[in-house]
């Protein structure tokens, strides 16, 4: 039988994700800018950031629908 909806896992995120726990405020670089935003999801290997809003990234904001996916490696805490 097919399953419809949303499927709830448990992801155990990496040694370098364990740092950054789902709200945690954080640094990245994206398209060659520097971003800020919030943990909203842990995977693995990196993390679904929902980005700060600011006038400089319109543009991202449109394009990404305000979510990015970061490596853990790539992020630092703010």
């Amino acid at each position: 039988m097919a399953t419809f909806g949303k499927i709830e896992t448990h992801v155990d995120p990496s040694e370098a994700g364990k740092s950054f726990p789902v709200k945690t405020h954080v640094m990245f670089t994206i398209r060659g800018e520097s971003q800020t935003g919030v943990v909203a999801k842990q995977l693995k290997n990196a993390a679904v950031i929902e980005i700060d809003e600011k006038k400089d990234n319109e543009d991202l904001i449109t394009h990404s629908n305000g979510v990015v996916v970061i490596n853990y490696k790539q992020m630092k805490k703010i």
